[in-house]
């Protein structure tokens, strides 16, 4: 796993928070903490991030990993069966800060203060 797995993400799902907090399966909207506890995630170093509305009736959850320190997407069906899992480890957005986070790689609600910076950063400034 590498940038590649970064591009990936990014380019099938979007930047980082780009999604919505809540989409609608069937008759029901469903919110990150609802998706997130439907996946057994609430009890860990897990923090949503985003979901996104996919063709075919599929659905992607997004959120940081705080154990494996990753973004991991999960690509879902109606029945909330996961069909894909694309992990890219957060280093891969952060670069040199994550190296230098000391301590803090540890902590999952800091890494994601930095990454959700580093990526409003972004937008604010957009390429030339």
């Amino acid at each position: 796993m590498g940038t590649r797995d970064k591009i990936i993400i990014e380019e099938r799902f979007g930047p980082l928070w780009s999604g919505p907090d809540s989409i609608s399966i069937g008759d029901r909207i469903f919110t990150l903490h609802e998706i997130k506890r439907a996946f057994d995630l609430d009890t860990g170093d897990a923090i949503g991030i985003d979901l996104q509305v996919l063709p075919d009736e599929r659905f992607a959850f997004r959120f940081y990993d705080g154990d494996d320190r990753r973004i991991v997407v999960f690509v879902f069906d109606r029945t909330l069966d996961i069909v894909e899992e694309h992990r890219a480890h957060i280093a891969e957005w952060l670069g040199n800060e994550y190296h230098e986070t000391g301590m803090k790689a540890f902590d999952p609600e800091e890494m994601v203060k930095m990454l959700r910076g580093k990526a409003q950063g972004e937008e604010k400034n957009p390429p030339r």
